[in-house]
């Protein structure tokens, strides 16, 4: 008999029940599932941040789903999380030593890598300093997934091809080519970038830069040396097209003297030729409209000549100007002979 009364518990199968444990165990039991509903409601939600793209991956089916995400908040349903990869441009860039102390507290993907080191082809050794950005593709990142799965070290991977790519692409160029042509160095290694990130890689690039080329010292100053010789040269030369230049100018302008002092004498001569033709002609023609007129007057006169020229005297006189006109009279002649006999009659007488 149990102390302090009351009836003995009931036994049910080997197992003691207390009044209201069944209660007690559904009220657990319920909370359990309402905790249960409320984690699974919870974890069936999923975000992706704006610097992100993801791709929805199920615990149950164990696949990840073709089409990516952008930024945003889904329902992707309980046993699945997202997958992200970064949606922002990222940055592969070679540079000098001296730089590397101040990335210490940049992201690994954000630090730069030292010079990239090669050969050119004529066996020199060659430093360059360049950078460049790429960016995932948006519509290629199940690939990217599928090719080197969810590994953050894919920047790494990214790093060590193009070293790889440029390495290769320095070999091609001689040592003068990159001191005289790094313009189009610099566009051949853009363009091998480009072929295989997008290929490849599933990328962008974006904003390729060749910043610096360093060549053995000794060899720069050769060059140096050598491009100031080719600039002595090329003054010289230019110093001699200008006095070429200068004495051709000069040549011309005198021909263009003579030409035009030739044309001048030539314009003189054909101009006074001309002037003295037409004197010419109209003193031909004066002359002419003077005889036919004086030969009507011949004719008026009746062919009388001494009458024509007391007439061509008389228009002489009325033409000239009176105060430069002086007149002398003209004596009747005396006959010597007919005076002397009167005076020989009277002495003989």
């Amino acid at each position: 008999m149990r102390l302090g009364g009351g009836e003995p518990p009931r036994q049910e199968r080997g197992v003691e029940l207390w009044p209201g444990a069944t209660c007690t165990a559904a009220a657990v039991g319920g909370l359990t599932l309402a905790a249960l509903g409320v984690t699974l409601a919870v974890c069936s939600f999923g975000s992706v941040e704006v610097t992100e793209l993801a791709l929805r991956y199920s615990w149950i089916t164990r696949k990840v789903d073709l089409q990516p995400f952008t930024s945003g908040r889904y329902a992707i349903g309980p046993f699945s999380n997202f997958i992200k990869f970064p949606a922002v441009v990222r940055t592969i860039q070679f540079t000098q030593q001296d730089l590397e102390n101040d990335q210490n507290d940049l992201a690994e993907h954000e630090q730069g890598n030292p010079m990239l080191s090669s050969r050119t082809r004529d066996g020199l050794d060659v430093s360059i300093e360049l950078s460049f950005q790429y960016q995932l593709n948006k519509e290629d990142v199940y690939s990217l997934y599928t090719t080197m799965g969810h590994n953050e070290d894919f920047h790494s991977t990214y790093t060590r091809i193009a070293v790889d790519r440029l390495t290769e692409a320095a070999t091609r160029y001689t040592a003068n080519q990159f001191f005289m042509d790094r313009a189009r160095i610099g566009k051949t290694m853009e363009s091998l970038l480009k072929e295989v990130f997008e290929k490849k890689l599933f990328s962008t690039i974006f904003s390729f830069q060749l910043r610096s080329v360093l060549l053995p010292q000794d060899f720069e100053n050769a060059i140096q040396t050598t491009e100031v010789k080719k600039q002595d040269v090329h003054v010289a030369e230019a110093e001699r097209n200008t006095t070429r230049v200068a004495l051709e100018t000069a040549l011309m302008q005198a021909e263009r003297r003579v030409q035009v002092k030739s044309n001048s004498a030539d314009a003189y001569a054909q101009a006074v030729m001309l002037e003295n033709t037409a004197d010419i002609q109209q003193f031909n023609q004066t002359q002419a409209m003077l005889a036919d007129s004086y030969k009507g007057v011949l004719d008026a006169l009746d062919s009388t000549e001494n009458g024509l020229l007391a007439y061509m005297q008389s228009r002489v006189v009325r033409d000239h100007p009176s105060d430069k006109t002086t007149l002398g009279l003209s004596l009747p002649s005396v006959d010597v002979n007919l005076a002397a006999k009167p005076a020989a009659a009277k002495v003989s007488s």
